[in-house]
């Protein structure tokens, strides 16, 4: 591994009905107040107006075992559209988990474990932010019509969503919103776009990448959850990409840089502020740790150019390819 330095500045009486008929006259009423939800074999319906056109139904599959390593989550581009897909981490049981006629991206799971956040414009040309929960096959749309929503990130305890937004003719800007779709607020709007962003896994720091006077190139920051103590840390560092991810125990952080077409994979140790060098060739992205910090998935175009899957020991070593699919993947996330 390579090492460069990087540099940093440092929430009376009538007649009676038979009990069995009162019983019958309660049970109908409440169903008049209850909203029904209808679930169908092969897509999710309801007919709440809040909720979001048909979904395919996500049958929870087996918990990984060690042989598999775990699971991931992508983003898989299939024909015209963006879709998510899931598979594990030795490649085995891919499944596409979407079919809709619209764009997903930036699927991330909750903390917690059982559902999963991404950004969807299957209502319409606004991206929004929707949670899916396995159980149930339930789908909430946690946003509507503020903007256009990328990267989210869970808090620790997987109540706030963090996510950035460009609202209006301002840059994009990080955002909040309840796990339950209420109190969406911004939180911090810098002099640039902002691409990314990720919360610690203490919850004590956010970090983001957000763009410089080069074009097509970000540096990353760091700031209290309250939006205070921001802080830039890395400067210099050629060509770093729109996607950044914490090491479980917080100590490092991944990125992509590298000139146009060529981006590799770089940990940063956030406290010596060095950053080592991953990947050698091939043009990768969106790195991603594993939940016990000793894998790392990404997306890589080594292959002619194909967009696949590949993980890797957390220190560049022992390289394994687990997709290989003439259409894209990317943008993989693990499992808890």
């Amino acid at each position: 591994m390579h090492q460069r330095r990087i540099f940093s500045r440092r929430r009376s009486s009538r007649s009676r009905l038979p009990i069995g008929w009162l019983l019958v006259l309660t049970a109908l009423g409440l169903c008049l107040l209850v909203p029904s939800v209808n679930i169908t074999l092969g897509e999710f319906s309801a007919s709440s107006s809040d909720l979001p056109t048909a979904l395919p139904t996500f049958t929870p599959l087996p918990l990984p075992t060690r042989p598999h390593i775990g699971r991931l989550i992508f983003t898989c581009t299939r024909g015209d559209f963006n879709q998510l897909c899931m598979v594990n981490a030795d490649g085995s049981d891919y499944r596409q988990i979407t079919n809709v006629q619209a764009h997903n991206y930036y699927p991330v799971y909750s903390p917690l474990g059982g559902s999963i956040v991404y950004a969807s414009n299957q209502n319409g040309g606004y991206f929004d932010l929707f949670l899916f929960i396995f159980e149930g096959s339930r789908l909430l749309r946690l946003t509507e019509r503020i903007g256009n929503v990328i990267s989210p990130s869970f808090s620790p305890d997987g109540q706030i969503i963090l996510f950035a937004n460009r609202a209006g003719d301002g840059p994009t800007s990080l955002w909040t919103v309840d796990v339950t779709g209420k109190n969406p607020k911004l939180l911090y709007t810098g002099p640039a776009d902002i691409v990314a962003a990720d919360w610690s896994p203490d919850g004590s720091t956010i970090a983001f990448a957000m763009a410089t006077d080069r074009p097509g190139s970000h540096e990353v920051f760091l700031m209290n959850p309250d939006a205070t103590n921001i802080r830039q840390l890395t400067r210099g560092l050629e060509g770093i990409g729109g996607s950044l991810d914490w090491s479980p125990d917080g100590r490092f952080l991944l990125i992509h840089a590298g000139p146009p077409g060529d981006k590799d994979i770089f940990r940063i140790d956030v406290e010596a502020q060095t950053a080592s060098q991953l990947t050698d060739g091939g043009n990768n992205a969106a790195a991603s740790y594993s939940p016990d910090g000793q894998w790392i998935a990404f997306n890589s175009q080594r292959n002619n150019d194909q967009a696949d899957l590949f993980v890797m020991r957390a220190d560049g070593s022992d390289l394994r390819q687990i997709t290989d699919n003439p259409e894209p993947d990317w943008q993989p996330q693990w499992e808890p």
